[in-house]
């Protein structure tokens, strides 16, 4: 028993560190802040500066990860007392731990089950609990970040393995036209009285089973070349089911794409060197930013344009029959590669 603790410890307690500090991004960063501030810009502008902060100032600091996780875990900790009241300088603050924590964290993942188990803990927790109220979320984010700290002494932050895979900017253009069209659809879907999902208790149990068919799926399909078809597909069917007005549907399809996209993304993610996984990550935050601002304005249609430009572009591509003439500079743009060193 001994032995089986000294050899897996690390390996769990990384587990609940990552899955703790996700599921705190989701229901404290992404909505409970944005929703005790009823979504108003000027108020929770701070959060996404400081996360862009912490994601180019860990960057400078990775090499210190091993105590700087605990400690920044802690402070958040401290925040996490009065998180939905707290003023622009705090939320300052919980932007860059989350900026700091996030790169380190998905860097330090190495085999995908431990991927598939961590989201599926995190959407298990979010959606059971996303009904709660904002203000009523203090305990949730104290018990979050107390499972994050304790986690953290134990999970080997300082261990680190040969990065080697390389991606193209086109690649991470995907990427980030991926992240977008979900979070201008979940920004949306959160404002929206009629085809809001997340915390009625109808669709609760639907959505946290589509979430785990979506993981498993992911994680058994593996065939990176036809992942672009499948999640052009996935995503116009949700859109559809959006448009529709049907909400069983979406319950059933949208969790799902969620999931299996998730999985893709970390697994070209977690085999990069970490500045270029900083680089990524700078451009997932500016994508959830743009889903905010899309929701807030009410330009709905610029995600349907985004998702109409993907499956022409798609099609040209099966095609080899390109409607316009792409300038050649674009070309050489879409072959640059990131180099892994």
């Amino acid at each position: 028993m001994k032995l089986f603790l000294k050899k897996h410890l690390p390996t769990f307690a990384f587990l609940f560190l990552f899955s703790a500090e996700f599921t705190y991004y989701l229901i404290i960063l992404q909505t409970g802040i944005v929703e005790y501030h009823h979504s108003i810009i000027s108020e929770i502008w701070m959060v996404p500066f400081g996360g862009m902060i912490g994601i180019v100032t860990s960057v400078f600091l990775y090499k210190e990860r091993h105590w700087l996780i605990p400690f920044v875990l802690f402070i958040q900790l401290l925040l996490s007392v009065d998180y939905a009241v707290a003023n622009g300088f705090e939320l300052f603050f919980l932007g860059i731990i989350s900026g700091i924590t996030a790169p380190m964290l998905i860097a330090r993942l190495e085999k995908m089950w431990l991927v598939v188990l961590s989201l599926a803990i995190s959407y298990t927790y979010g959606t059971y609990f996303f009904d709660i109220q904002a203000i009523d979320r203090t305990n949730i984010a104290l018990f979050l970040s107390l499972v994050a700290l304790f986690a953290s002494l134990f999970s080997q932050m300082g261990k680190e393995r040969q990065k080697t895979a390389i991606l193209s900017f086109y690649s991470m253009g995907n990427i980030f036209l991926w992240l977008l069209l979900d979070a201008a659809l979940f920004e949306t879907l959160s404002r929206d009285s009629i085809m809001h999902l997340w915390g009625d208790a109808n669709f609760t149990w639907i959505i946290i089973f589509c979430h785990f068919v979506g993981l498993i799926v992911a994680y058994i399909y593996r065939n990176a070349q036809q992942n672009d078809a499948l999640l052009l597909g996935m995503f116009a069917i949700t859109y559809l089911s959006y448009a529709s007005g049907s909400q069983i549907l979406l319950s059933i399809v949208y969790p799902f794409v969620i999931s299996y996209y998730n999985v893709i993304i970390l697994r070209k993610l977690i085999s990069l060197s970490y500045t270029n996984l900083a680089v990524v990550s700078l451009s997932l935050w500016a994508a959830s930013g743009l889903g905010l601002f899309i929701a807030l304005w009410h330009a709905f249609v610029i995600a349907w344009i985004i998702l109409f430009i993907l499956a022409i572009h798609f099609l040209n591509a099966k095609m080899n029959k390109p409607i316009f003439k792409i300038p050649t500079w674009i070309y050489s743009i879409k072959n640059m590669n990131i180099q892994i060193k």
